[in-house]
């Protein structure tokens, strides 16, 4: 992060009021609508000064000649982290998300669905839940069972969860008890290790292994990604859709149809929000490394189910109201963790 310069206060102060003008209206700012909005003690031409000096710094732009300034990615990104004064959540929204949560009970589908309905609402973005990782889980141990020549049953146990079974083929036959010691050498070298974990060291964890088993136990490191993934039964909830297409942002057509894609694709959700910190993550636009993002803002964290760890977030145009939505997530994941545990 660049450093403000010689008359940071003041250019801080420019940068914030340029934000919070741009976050209203969706309107580049100019010199003399700060001026006279803030009631800034500096004249509209040292206001100017200043914004060409944000500018260089790269905090600011230009969208065409003649037009007032827009903040960046990294102007947002200045501004939250050191210019923001967040939003508390009001007495009132807590009472309505108290309400609401409290109306459906101890149903767990239905609590997923109407957090991501207030959510949405209040953030006026798109909401997404993601239901508890087993990905996450604790690995117990594995079986291999010969089912002909060239093919074997792979069965995954997770603790205190559910079972997974995969058929793999394999280049040569095998005898039940080769099968039986690879099992063995695998559930030495990956027991207690979660299932993420294992997708992303199995490799490092079983390369010294010699001998008979090294082949069969490479071809499960190279299935590892499929055989340790246990994600793909679990749930996205989204909402808020009907809010966030009436910002002015989707009226280019190439955000909508961004958006609009992420709505659609429940796999390509599940990977975006495969996060597990309880603090809140904010990644904004360049910084998503999918292209299709890049006039985005993700916000995420995560809520507990007992132990496990599910995600929760928004996202939504750079132009985002951050200092209301990051207390709002922080609360909802407060209040979720609460009416499931």
């Amino acid at each position: 992060m660049k450093e403000m310069g010689i008359c940071a206060e003041r250019q801080r102060d420019v940068l914030q009021f340029i934000v919070r003008s741009y976050i209203d209206t969706a309107l580049p700012v100019g010199s003399k609508h700060l001026v006279d909005k803030y009631r800034m003690k500096y004249s509209a031409a040292t206001v100017r000064n200043d914004m060409a000096t944000l500018e260089n710094m790269g905090y600011i732009k230009q969208p065409h000649t003649s037009a007032g300034r827009i903040p960046t990615d990294e102007g947002y990104k200045f501004y939250v982290e050191s210019l923001m004064k967040e939003e508390k959540v009001s007495s009132l929204e807590k009472e309505e998300i108290y309400e609401k949560m409290d109306r459906v009970g101890s149903n767990v589908n239905l609590i997923l669905e109407e957090a991501t309905r207030i959510l949405g609402k209040i953030s006026q973005e798109l909401s997404i839940v993601i239901t508890p990782w087993v990905s996450w889980g604790i690995f117990d141990r594995l079986e291999l069972i010969k089912l002909n020549e060239k093919k074997i049953l792979v069965v995954i146990h997770v603790q205190a969860r559910s079972v997974k079974t995969i058929i793999l083929t394999v280049k040569s036959d095998l005898k039940q008890s080769d099968l039986e010691k690879a099992a063995s050498i695998l559930n030495e070298r990956l027991n207690g290790l979660t299932l993420e974990t294992i997708q992303q060291t199995i490799h490092e964890r079983i390369k010294d292994v010699k001998g008979a088993n090294k082949l069969l136990l490479q071809q499960v490191t190279y299935s590892a990604s499929d055989l340790f993934d246990f994600s793909e039964p679990f749930e996205v909830y989204t909402g808020g859709t009907e809010n966030i297409l009436f910002q002015p942002e989707f009226t280019n057509t190439t955000m909508l149809q961004s958006i609009l894609y992420l709505i659609d694709n429940r796999k390509y959700l599940i990977h975006l929000f495969n996060r597990k910190s309880n603090k809140i993550e904010i990644t904004i636009g360049q910084e998503n490394k999918d292209k299709r993002l890049h006039s985005f803002t993700v916000i995420t964290t995560s809520y507990q189910r007992g132990k496990d760890i599910g995600t929760l977030g928004i996202i939504g145009p750079t132009r985002m109201r951050y200092s209301k939505i990051l207390p709002l997530i922080e609360t909802m994941a407060m209040v979720m963790s609460h009416y499931l545990s």
